[in-house]
């Protein structure tokens, strides 16, 4: 920041920062969360030396026991004076990256400073191979006389564990450390289905795009990742949250009746529905056109009781009257209900079991959450509400309209939440349900359509943000960007908006390796064939190949 006067040094900081300029301080919280991050780490890398010397194995004679302390948990809690699931996690953080940094930095030992077969934890087997400080295999010293004296107790050859490109990541700074254990929970561990070198390389694929990402995307990058290698595991977990669904009612200390509820996946997703279409005014929902609706809008905006007692009274509501109500006296135009995308690939994904009956075993998604949705599940929202096709070209480009409609329809909505999965601004996590549709070429300013093409959906806040400070979205082959109003030197550089649908990424990505396919074969049959053939033809065309668009692919959405 600028120059400051003696003074200042006896004001209080946050009057200090008041002075500062937005930019300065801009740079100053980046900076400061910069190093609060590789001071967590030095905090983590401690815990978990100190969780290898409270190891249960060691009994009272490890630190934490020595020290009144029941684990290192409970260790590193006292000595922080964090809360102890902040304590947990740094621990869990530290055994990650210490198991990562002794695979990647093996050391030998010098006579008597190592673990040895008869120290607990960490101690090394006999019948492990050993190495020196270089990484070289030795024999047994005990069979070698020769052996250098100066490296008797030595540390097996390590097994990298899956996880090492996350804490790598976490140590260079790419994405900060409370991320590791977040990701790491979002991938899962090894099991039947996925093992180690899967998840490794999904680490290495979550890490690649991760610089400047928030923890919370970063671990829903992760589930989905998981999701996609694991498609048989979604179905695992959905059947592990029924069979866990509760509902417990119980009193606290003024007698006032409680409830505790743990939902199922399905039952979850019902009364956020339910909720969400009754709130999304008060929570900053997509604005009314409709009179009535703008109406009904507004009595919530200023309606005197908190959002959790208009919840509590919605539910009671919709418990009340049941089926018997109107729900558009409740919900307004748009109804509660459970909506999953998928691919018609996924969707023509089928088994047949022991019985020779037929199962959809292919994966969707929650259209608001993203949770994965299994087979079965799909099957059943299928027979309740049908199916509705999009139509999607391999370039992500959905169906036209034309320029007869001002507003996007119904079905637009449907196809834009799908391709889009939110609002397009990165970082924001307004879901479709609160989005409103932004016509990218102003539809009098600019004559624009009502085509999918030229629609992007964006929540109220980011869509008033364009529309009143200067800001245009663009679309530029395939993909939105975003073109901020002219800095000082008259920049306006352009800032990609990504989907937030899984089934959009997952396009891209298959998008990406077949790019990288065809290139690597161009460059193949160039490097045989020359810069051309015989007949002048192009490298890389054999005869009767043409640059054909591939066919489209269909996307479904259930009602």
């Amino acid at each position: 920041m600028g120059a400051t006067s003696a003074s200042d040094a006896d004001l209080p900081l946050s009057m200090v920062l008041e002075r500062a300029a937005n930019a300065e301080l801009e740079e100053l919280l980046r900076n400061a969360a910069r190093a609060k991050s590789e001071l967590d780490a030095v905090i983590a890398a401690g815990a978990g030396v100190a969780a290898k010397r409270s190891a249960r194995d060691l009994g009272y004679s490890g630190w934490a026991q020595s020290t009144g302390d029941r684990t290192a948990v409970n260790l590193v809690q006292r000595l922080t004076g964090s809360t102890k699931s902040e304590a947990f996690r740094q621990v869990r953080l530290g055994e990650a990256m210490g198991e990562a940094d002794a695979a990647i930095h093996p050391t030998g030992f010098g006579p008597g400073t190592g673990p040895d077969s008869s120290a607990g934890p960490g101690g090394d087997s006999a019948d492990d191979p050993l190495i020196d400080v270089d990484g070289n295999l030795l024999v047994d010293p005990d069979a070698d006389p020769d052996a250098d004296a100066r490296v008797s107790v030595l540390r097996p050859v390590p097994v990298v564990p899956w996880h090492e490109p996350i804490s790598r990541a976490a140590r260079e700074g790419v994405i900060r450390s409370e991320a590791v254990t977040i990701i790491m929970r979002g991938l899962g561990v090894p099991n039947e289905r996925v093992d180690v070198e899967m998840l490794r390389a999904a680490a290495v694929e979550l890490i690649a795009d991760a610089a400047g990402v928030n923890a919370d995307e970063l671990g829903a990058r992760a589930r989905h990742l998981r999701d996609r290698i694991d498609p048989a595991g979604v179905q695992v977990r959905w059947d592990e949250r029924f069979a866990n669904r509760k509902w417990r009612f119980g009193r606290n200390e003024d007698g006032t009746k409680t409830a505790y509820v743990a939902f199922d996946e399905e039952g979850a997703a019902w009364v956020e529905s339910i909720v969400g279409a009754a709130l999304r005014p008060r929570r900053g929902g997509p604005r009314m056109v409709d009179p009535v609706e703008a109406e009904r809008a507004e009595k919530l905006r200023v309606d005197e009781r908190s959002n959790d007692q208009i919840v509590y009274d919605i539910l009671m509501g919709a418990m009340r009257t049941g089926v018997q109500a109107d729900p558009s006296t409740t919900y307004g135009s748009r109804q509660p209900g459970i909506r999953v995308v998928m691919t018609e690939e996924n969707l023509d994904n089928r088994a047949t079991d022991s019985e020779g009956a037929e199962h959809l075993v292919g994966t969707g998604y929650l259209e608001d959450s993203k949770d994965a949705v299994p087979g079965s599940v799909i099957e059943k929202q299928i027979c309740i509400s049908g199916i509705s096709p999009i139509l999607m070209d391999t370039s992500g480009t959905i169906l036209d309209v034309g320029r007869e409609q001002r507003l996007h329809t119904r079905k637009q909505r449907v196809a834009m939440a799908v391709r889009d999965g939110g609002c397009r601004i990165e970082g924001c996590e307004c879901p479709p349900s609160m989005t409103e549709a932004h016509h990218i070429n102003e539809w009098v300013a600019h004559e624009g359509c009502t085509d999918l093409a030229d629609g992007i959906l964006l929540c109220p806040y980011h869509h008033t943000l364009v529309h009143t400070f200067g800001y245009r979205v663009v679309r530029i082959e395939g993909e939105y960007y975003l073109i901020p109003p002219p800095g000082e030197n008259g920049e306006r550089i352009p800032i990609r908006m990504p989907s937030k649908s899984p089934l959009e990424k997952e396009r891209l990505r298959l998008a990406g390796i077949k790019a990288a396919t065809e290139a690597a074969d161009a460059a193949a049959r160039a490097a045989a064939a020359g810069a051309t053939d015989r007949e002048g033809r192009p490298v890389g065309q054999g005869p009767g190949e043409s640059s054909a668009v591939d066919p489209p692919t269909r996307r479904a959405v259930t009602g």
